[in-house]
Parts: C-alpha cells; sequence; structure tokens
C-alpha cells in the first residue's frame, strides 16, 4: 500500500510537471523563426493578438500587411498609415516582465527582417472637382518598388496635399492588393472651397498730394486680393490683388502651377502696375525750391528751402515675374524667380533734408532719376507643417528668401535683400486652446530702391500695412519706449519676435468653420548699418536703441471663402487723423 501510494504520488507529480510545461513549449513552438506553419492562416477561435511566425526566408513570401491578415475583413477602411504593421500582443496572467520584455524584442527583430511591401497601385478617393493626376502628381513613390512605411515621405505627402489650399484634411493608409506582399496605397482626401478671399484692406490712410501740401489729409483707401487656387481642378491657382485710394492705385495679376506638365517643377508668372506716392521725413522736412519762405523761429532758416510736412516722391512701376519652384526633402520648396520691372520716377524735390536727433542730414529718396530698371534673382526655400493652411493649431512654417540685383541682369541697381522668417504653433494641453511664436530677421544691402528696404508698416501692428507694396500712411507708429525708433521709417535692417495666443470659441465644418479670439504682443527693431556703429545724436541710455513694441487683440473667422480679422489693428484704420 505505501509502495503502491508513493508511486501514485510520483505519478501526479509527473502528470502536473507536463501539464505545467505543456503551454511553454507550445508557446516557443509558435515563436520559433523556424516553424514551418509560418504562412498558415489563423484557425477559427485563435487569438487575434498573437502574430504568425514567419516561414523560412527561401519559401516565404512577402507578408500581407497587418490589416490584410484576416480573409474575413478583405478591406479594412481604418488602417492609417504608419500603424499598418502593428500588432498588439498579450502577456498571459502569471508571466513575468522579463518574458514579455523578451517577447517585444523578438516581435522588433521579426519587424526588421520582414520582407518590404511593393506598393502596386495608388488610388485618390473623395476628388470630386480635382483632378486625380494633378493629386498623383503629388505622390513620390514609383509602382513596383517597396513601400517603406516608415519613410517620411509618407507624411511629408499629407503635409504637401494640404499645404495646397484644396483640401480639408487628407487621409493616408495601405490596403493589401491583389497578392500576398503588395500593397496599394490609398490618398482619401475632403476638397474644400478654392475661391478665397485672401486678404481685404480698408481704412483710412493720411497723405499728402505733394511736398509743397502744407496739410494732410485722411483719405478712404480699399485693397483686396482674390485667388482661385485649383482653377477647373487643374492645380493651377489664379491671383488679382488691387488697391484703390485717390493717391495711390496698384493691381497685380498672377498665374501659377505647381507641377508643371507632369514633372517635379512648377511655373508662375505675374504682372502688375504701381502708381503711387512715397513719403520721406517726419513732419520737419525742408525742401529745396526756387523761391523761399523763411521764418526766423526755425533752425533750419539758413537753408534755401521750404518748410514741409513730408518730401513726396510720385512714381509709377510696372513689370512682372517668371519662375518656378520644386519640393525639397521633406516638406521643404525650393522657388526660383526672375523679377523684372520699369521704374519711373514722376516727381520729388530737388533736394530734402530732415531732422534726424538732433542733426540735419539730407534725405536719400533712394531712386534713380528718370527712367531706370530693376532686375533681380529671387531665391526662396520654405518649409510648410501647418495642420491647416487658415487657422494653425500646430505646425510649423519657415522661410528663406533672398533677392539679388545686378547690372549684369540689366538692373540699373546692385544690391542684395536677405529676409528669414520663423512660426512655431503649439496645442496646449487644455482644448481650444493654441500658442504661436514667431521671428522675422531681414538686412538689405547695396543701392536698394526704396521699396525694397524694410518699414515700420510692415512691422507694428499699430499703423496700416503696406498693399503691393505702396505705403499707404504718412505717420510714425507710437513709440511706446520712448525709444530712437521714432526716426524709422524705412529701413536697411530689420527685426521682429512676437507671441500669440489663440482661443477657439467656434469649431463647425459647415460655412464658418471657426472662430478664434487672439492676442498678439512682440517687439521689432528698424536702423541702417551706420546705426550699429554710431548712434543717433539727441537719444541717452536705452532709448538709443531703435525697439518698441507692437500689440494686437480681435477675432478671426475661418469661412469658405477665407480667413476674416477683426481686431484693435483694424480699427485704428477708421480712427479720425488729426491733421
Amino acid at each position: 500500500m505505501v509502495g503502491r501510494g508513493g508511486g501514485s504520488i510520483a505519478l501526479c507529480a509527473l502528470c502536473a510537471l507536463l501539464l505545467v510545461s505543456a503551454p511553454a513549449a507550445a508557446q516557443d513552438a509558435a515563436e520559433s523563426p523556424e516553424s514551418p506553419a509560418a504562412d498558415a492562416p489563423a484557425e477559427e477561435g485563435g487569438s487575434e493578438d498573437e502574430e504568425a511566425p514567419a516561414a523560412p526566408p527561401v519559401e516565404a513570401e512577402p507578408e500581407a500587411p497587418a490589416e490584410a491578415i484576416d480573409d474575413e475583413d478583405p478591406e479594412p477602411e481604418d488602417a492609417e498609415v504608419p500603424n499598418t504593421e502593428a500588432v498588439d500582443t498579450e502577456v498571459e496572467d502569471g508571466a513575468s516582465e522579463d518574458v514579455e520584455a523578451e517577447a517585444d524584442e523578438d516581435e522588433a527583430d521579426t519587424a526588421r527582417t520582414r520582407p518590404p511591401y511593393l506598393l502596386e497601385r495608388v488610388e485618390i478617393r473623395g476628388n470630386d472637382r480635382t483632378d486625380e493626376g494633378v493629386i498623383r502628381g503629388y505622390v513620390p513613390f514609383t509602382l513596383g518598388q517597396p513601400l517603406d512605411l516608415e519613410d517620411p515621405r509618407v507624411e511629408a505627402l499629407r503635409w504637401r496635399l494640404l499645404g495646397t489650399g484644396w483640401f480639408e484634411d487628407v487621409w493616408l493608409r495601405v490596403e493589401r492588393g491583389s497578392v500576398r506582399g503588395r500593397i496599394v496605397l490609398v490618398v482619401q482626401v475632403t476638397e474644400r472651397n478654392t475661391f478665397v478671399i485672401q486678404s481685404v484692406a480698408l481704412g483710412l490712410s493720411e497723405g499728402l498730394l505733394n511736398s509743397d501740401a502744407v496739410d494732410s489729409e485722411a483719405h478712404p483707401y480699399f485693397g483686396i486680393s482674390v485667388a482661385e487656387l485649383n482653377l477647373f481642378g487643374t492645380g493651377v491657382s489664379l491671383e488679382a490683388t488691387a488697391l484703390l485710394s485717390i493717391l495711390q492705385q496698384g493691381g497685380r495679376l498672377r498665374l501659377g502651377q505647381a507641377s508643371f506638365l507632369g514633372g517635379d517643377w512648377g511655373l508662375t508668372g505675374s504682372l502688375f502696375f504701381n502708381n503711387g506716392r512715397e513719403f520721406f521725413g517726419a513732419d520737419d522736412v525742408v525742401i529745396a525750391l526756387d523761391e523761399c519762405v523763411r521764418d526766423p523761429s526755425d533752425p533750419m532758416m539758413d537753408l534755401p528751402c521750404e518748410a514741409a510736412r513730408n518730401a513726396v516722391l510720385e512714381y509709377r512701376r510696372y513689370g512682372g515675374t517668371i519662375g518656378t519652384g520644386t519640393d525639397i526633402a521633406d516638406s521643404w520648396r525650393f522657388t526660383l524667380d526672375w523679377h523684372f520691372e520699369a521704374l519711373e520716377m514722376v516727381d520729388r524735390p530737388e533736394a530734402a533734408s530732415h531732422r534726424r536727433g538732433t542733426e540735419i542730414v539730407p534725405i536719400d529718396f533712394h531712386v534713380h532719376d528718370g527712367l531706370s530698371f530693376v532686375s533681380a534673382l529671387q531665391l526662396g526655400v520654405a518649409l510648410d507643417e501647418r495642420d491647416n493652411p487658415g487657422l494653425p493649431t500646430q505646425g510649423r512654417y519657415v522661410f528663406v528668401d533672398a533677392d539679388l540685383g545686378t547690372q549684369l541682369l540689366g538692373s540699373s541697381y546692385d544690391f542684395v535683400r536677405v529676409r528669414a522668417g520663423w512660426r512655431e504653433w503649439f496645442r496646449l494641453p487644455e482644448a481650444h486652446h493654441a500658442l504661436r511664436l514667431g521671428l522675422f530677421v531681414g538686412a538689405a544691402v547695396g543701392d536698394a530702391p526704396f521699396f525694397y528696404r524694410f518699414y515700420v508698416a510692415d512691422m507694428s501692428d499699430l499703423i496700416p500695412s503696406r498693399v503691393l507694396e505702396h505705403n499707404l500712411d504718412r505717420r510714425a507708429p507710437p513709440n511706446l519706449l520712448g525709444t530712437a525708433i521714432q526716426e524709422m521709417r524705412a529701413q536697411e535692417l530689420s527685426g521682429r519676435v512676437d507671441v500669440e495666443y489663440s482661443l477657439w470659441l467656434y469649431e463647425s465644418h459647415d460655412e464658418v468653420r471657426g472662430v478664434v479670439l487672439y492676442g498678439l504682443v512682440g517687439a521689432y527693431t528698424l536702423l541702417d548699418r551706420e546705426d550699429l556703429v554710431l548712434a543717433i545724436p539727441g537719444y541717452e541710455g536705452f532709448a538709443r536703441a531703435p525697439i518698441d513694441l507692437t500689440f494686437d487683440v480681435g477675432v478671426r473667422i475661418d469661412t469658405v471663402v477665407g480667413v476674416f480679422s477683426f481686431g484693435f489693428s483694424s480699427l485704428l484704420g477708421f480712427i479720425q487723423i488729426q491733421p
């Protein structure tokens, strides 16, 4: 009895040992890369989270994407790139963390050695207006070649299509092809209205008819820029811009295509005409005339001139540009343009001087007399990773461009102008909040015409901005810090840094897509190269630095026809101006 009882106990122990070791052996066999059943489909009732083992390299065909493994679901619609290879694994109850980590390493090794998927075809879906061939022109992948789902060009393709302004949203996903190891890249788009109002400018500007005018006048102005970004679904953009006021008028027509004749390079062209005035000095100008009116109280009475509010330059400009561009690297675009124009100086004082600090200096109009020509090459690179071109919530926009004018191209002016800008949007942890940081720097060196210089109207939000390179207002912006910035109008060097906070008040997919409350604050500087060495006389301490603040607060409304801003800076344009 004792012997049989001991044998029963040993037999029970042996059975228990076999029962415990059997699942582990089965799991080891399933994970072994030498398993001959690697290509066998999972049996019904089996765990969907267990990955099928790989077949021997000699006999195995490339494995199908994870979405296409289950034959009962041949065309899954929600498998987005780059998660097509993601397979969830579950660790059995009671398994140790070491076993789980080892399984993850084995899975990673299997993914690295897995044969690549071959691109069988590209399908475009959701395009009702845009020609399919136009969208295909943005796809950088070749049929029949391996498609690496981690290739950064996959995500770059989405950003490029969003950057066209043709689509509300873009999704990329893969589906299995006609045979194992082949996949289909699906580009799903949601189109948006492509006729947009790019900008509207209106208000009152203070100006002078000519240098002889004693009193300035407030004149209304209206500027608008409209564009069809996808003309007849061909990918061609057509843009028209106009400015109307009593003192200044202008217009520009631009035509462009991002992919010309289906190639990698685009083609753009534009024509423009400007009839404008430029204002030099600030309420203390003296101009040379045949007859002088002398004022004994005027410290400049010894000059053979007459006092004026501004020295006014009347001019006409007409010309255009022709250029090309292509995508480089990931989300970067390179552009090359040739700008040509004729510049006709209609009228200006023979000579003029103004007070700069405590000194009286002559005014340089930065233009040649009579008829002159500007011929310049324009090179630029830009990175656009914004999630929405209208009201971004995250992403980045960076640009660097340079203008080179030289007599070798037939230009009357030899100069170089360089500009660089960076903007970064951050979605804050709280919903419907975003933050934007911005930086801009610029430099113009050489004999640059006045309209190639950097204007305080472009740096400050507190006076009307330029439209079609027309300086609409003769006023200086508020000098909030009391510095030498009040001496600056159009200078060689510029810089600005700002931060903007946005709060989404409303979001929808209707005609009004979103309403955003924003607030902006920044600092800017303008100066000439000589100001870096010698400060403007009459300023001491911090006031020597030509730096000032700018700010704005208001509402932006994103609609199907464009983004409209209504801010404090807009209201300033309607405030009655003191003569």
